[in-house]
């Protein structure tokens, strides 16, 4: 009934047969085994099973048969045995029929990609084609293999697929040592089994592709400093691949110079990091190239451009170096050499210190040079005593310092001497000073001093008593003492120079210390008072030995000192009649004091015949007149003045006061005139000169308040912890200033009164106000046809009126 080369699918076998009435009817339909039968296949069967059916509707399905029970189906034909039931066999064989769907058993595959062409090595593919096939079932289920070979058919490499595959995963990595790679397939049948290949195609394998660029860093590099070096390695994915990027695998770092036959490696990676950290002194100081050679995780070799770059040493230099040249450093003593690391440019990305210094010395009567190190920052190096070789005068030393770059820097050779430095000590104490010796002796204290910074050795103490014209030794001693106490009572009294001189380490004594000067002090004795009297202006005459000045006490109240030799004292004020205890004490060249020496006095006026005394007030001022030569005025009390002749014109008043005319006969006694009252006139404001004749009247105001007067106290606040408030320190002083305002009508005032600016004043009006000194401004201002004034006068000190004496 068929072609059974063919592969079968699907399979149904029609039976001519009905159903009988309304009962269940059971067919079961088994493949005949042979053309005669005789025998079929008990065990697969197809089950038709109906309570009724029309003719010719029962139908078998050997889907589930194998090809070769479908294809005796085909071949002999089907058994069909009643199992339940009963039916009715069709008459015509004709009516039955098999239907199924069968395949010719062949399919022929073809080349998709990639058919030609190039791939790169190490990198995947899909290779793919295409089966003609009858239908997706045969093709779904048909064998694949796929048959791999080099460029020429050798090391071939069969790779069986799953069933209906149209593609495969080629990794070239395999065939990379290769020129090319062969490939074709073999797809079989699902029902014949017959295997048919596709055409042979050839890939020609290229190396696979990489960039190793964006280098940095571009410009410079630091000498000494780590820099980060970074690229990029970007590797490029082959048209149609389906594997990703070339990796890196590892690189390395060179570096060239202009000088250079073959760059030089300076760092690498082992693994696909694109940046490293170098230090810079492995690269030459001053301009390079560098740049990145890599290796693909493959294996390939990617090389980038070079690029150009400055390695930049930050300059350093050792300068401040001690001692100097010409300078000393003793042998018989530690010696420390110092100097100073300096970095000479701002141009730097960090800080560059000293990492260690070396110092280097030799004496002029060796030939090779010795060395002393240091780390870390230590700007010095102590060279211990006796270190140089005996009998050298001088010593060479330099110093070469390295810096945390590496950078190193050398300092001038110097030159120094190996002899200690003659001293040149100071005579501290005693100096400026008066001592008394008598009980305790006095200590001389000094300081040992030379440019060398050394200890003294040895001292010897002088001193004169002729204001050095010549000296005597005091003491001496070889030690490093710089005190010496003399014993009780060793100088004379006077004036004593002293001066001292010290020993250095080689034991030479220097140059004598400049000359110290103290006195030494003996109180004098107390002066003797040899006269006295007892008249109002009481004089005392004393004898004493050593004086230099003097101090008078009166009823306790000191006068204050008065240097001289002088030994006579008379009262500059009238002592009231009674008892007056008078005391002097004398001092000495040096300051000395002596006790007191006293004498008590009963003062007794005798006044002589009355004196009258005329009094007038005047325009501005008080004239007084009486009837005798040379007298002192007092006013309300109070000494004023000392009149030459019999009249007196007190300028200085506003108001009304008494006055009184004192007058000393020649023995010194006074008679004082009967009191009398006057004031001045002063009808208006007015102002002349202290110690002139005429006064400028100002008879116009330009206000109500034309006067005002203000007080300045001199001293300040200080505030103290624990305190509240500020405490007043007062200095005593006091500044006073009148502002005065009026106007004048005249330009003839106008001219007096700028004419008195600067010079000392009297300013007065009839309200009282009073103001003696001195103004210096002047501020005029013209309106209404005459120019309104404003001026401050700031008083002055006034002498103090004394009585002469007698």
């Amino acid at each position: 009934m068929g072609n059974t080369n063919r592969y079968i699918g699907s399979m149904q076998v029609r039976v001519p047969a009905y159903g009988n009435g309304s009962h269940e009817v059971k067919l079961a339909g088994y493949a005949l085994g042979n053309s005669e039968g005789s025998s079929y296949y008990s065990d697969t069967s197809g089950v038709c099973e109906q309570s009724n059916f029309s003719y010719g509707d029962c139908w078998f399905a050997f889907d589930s048969f194998s090809q070769t029970r479908k294809k005796n189906v085909l071949a002999y034909g089907v058994y069909v045995n009643a199992e339940k039931g009963y039916s009715n066999i069709g008459a015509s064989r004709g009516d039955a029929r098999i239907d199924c769907v069968s395949y010719q058993g062949v399919i022929t595959p073809t080349g998709q990609s990639y058919t030609s062409g190039s791939v790169a090595r190490y990198t995947k593919y899909r290779l793919q084609w295409t089966t003609n096939a009858e239908d997706d079932f045969e093709r779904e289920n048909s064998t694949c293999q796929i048959v791999i070979s080099d460029q020429n058919g050798q090391n071939e490499k069969t790779v069986t697929l799953a069933n209906g595959a149209t593609s495969y995963d080629l990794d070239t990595t395999a065939w990379s040592s290769g020129t090319a790679i062969r490939w074709k397939v073999k797809i079989g049948a699902y029902g014949s089994g017959t295997v048919t290949e596709s055409a042979t195609y050839t890939l020609t394998l290229v190396d696979p592709t990489a960039k190793v660029d964006d280098l940095r860093p571009t410009s410079k590099t630091y000498y000494g400093f780590d820099a980060v070096f970074s690229w990029a390695f970007t590797g490029s994915i082959a048209s149609g691949a389906i594997s990703g990027a070339l990796q890196q695998g590892s690189a390395v770092l060179q570096y060239r110079t202009d000088n250079m036959a073959n760059p030089a490696q300076f760092a690498s990676v082992s693994n696909g990091t694109t940046h490293v950290t170098v230090n810079c002194a492995n690269l030459p100081i001053g301009s390079y190239q560098w740049r990145v050679v890599a290796k693909s995780s493959v294996g390939t070799t990617h090389t980038s451009n070079w690029v150009q770059c400055t390695n930049v040493e930050v300059p350093i230099s050792v300068k401040g170096t001690t001692p100097a040249a010409d300078a000393h450093a003793p042998r018989a003593v530690t010696n420390r050499f110092s100097w100073v690391f300096s970095v000479d440019n701002t141009d730097s990305p960090g800080t560059v210190t000293q990492r260690s210094a070396v110092l280097y010395f030799k004496a002029n009567n060796e030939s090779s040079w010795h060395q002393q190190s240091v780390s870390g920052s230590q700007q010095y190096c102590d060279v211990a005593a006796n270190t140089f070789t005996a009998g050298c005068v001088t010593l060479d030393w330099y110093v070469v310092a390295v810096a945390n770059t590496g950078t190193k820097a050398t300092s001038a050779k110097i030159t120094v001497s190996t002899k200690d430095a003659r001293s040149t000590p100071v005579a501290i104490s005693p100096a400026g000073e008066y001592l008394d010796d008598a009980v305790q002796g006095i200590t001389f204290i000094w300081a040992h001093a030379n440019i060398t910074g050394t200890a003294q050795c040895g001292w010897e103490l002088s001193y004169s008593i002729d204001s050095g014209a010549s000296y005597l030794v005091l003491a001496k001693a070889d030690n490093a003492a710089n005190r010496y106490e003399a014993s009780a009572g060793t100088f004379p009294s006077g004036v004593i120079y002293w001066r001292i001189r010290t020993k250095n380490t080689d034991n030479e004594f220097g140059d004598y210390s400049g000359a110290a000067i103290f006195a030494i002090r003996r109180a004098p004795v107390a002066p003797v008072i040899s006269y006295y009297d007892n008249k109002p202006l009481a004089k005392m005459r004393w004898q004493a030995k050593e004086q230099d000045g003097y101090e008078v006490a009166v009823d306790g109240i000191s006068l204050g000192v008065r240097y001289g030799t002088g030994k006579e004292w008379q009262s500059d004020a009238v002592l009231t009649d009674g008892k007056h205890t008078l005391q002097v004490r004398i001092y000495n060249t040096y300051g000395d004091v002596s006790p007191w020496s006293s004498c008590e006095i009963n003062v007794q006026n005798q006044p002589g015949a009355a004196l009258a005394v005329y009094a007038e007030g005047r325009w501005g001022e008080v004239l007084l007149c009486w009837g005798a030569d040379n007298g002192y005025i007092l006013r309300d009390g109070e000494l004023i003045a000392k009149a030459e002749g019999s009249t007196y014109t007190d300028r200085t008043s506003a108001a009304a006061h008494q006055y009184i005319v004192r007058v000393f006969d020649a023995e010194g006694y006074y008679t004082d005139s009967a009191p009398v009252l006057a004031a001045p006139s002063v009808p208006y404001a007015a102002i002349g000169l202290r110690d002139g004749t005429d006064w400028l009247a100002m008879k116009y105001a330009t206000s109500y308040q034309n006067y005002s007067k203000a007080v300045s106290l001199g001293g300040s606040y200080q505030q103290y912890w624990g305190k509240e408030r500020p405490v007043w320190h007062d200095a005593g002083n006091r500044v006073v200033t009148h502002t005065i305002s009026h106007a004048c009508k005249r330009e003839g005032e106008l001219l007096v009164l700028r004419s008195l600016a600067g010079q000392e004043v009297i300013y007065k009006d009839r309200d009282g106000h009073l103001a003696i000194g001195v103004f210096k401004d002047l501020q005029e201002s013209r309106e209404h046809g005459c120019t309104a004034l404003s001026f401050s006068i700031t008083e002055t000190q006034q002498e103090v009126v004394k009585y002469d004496p007698v």
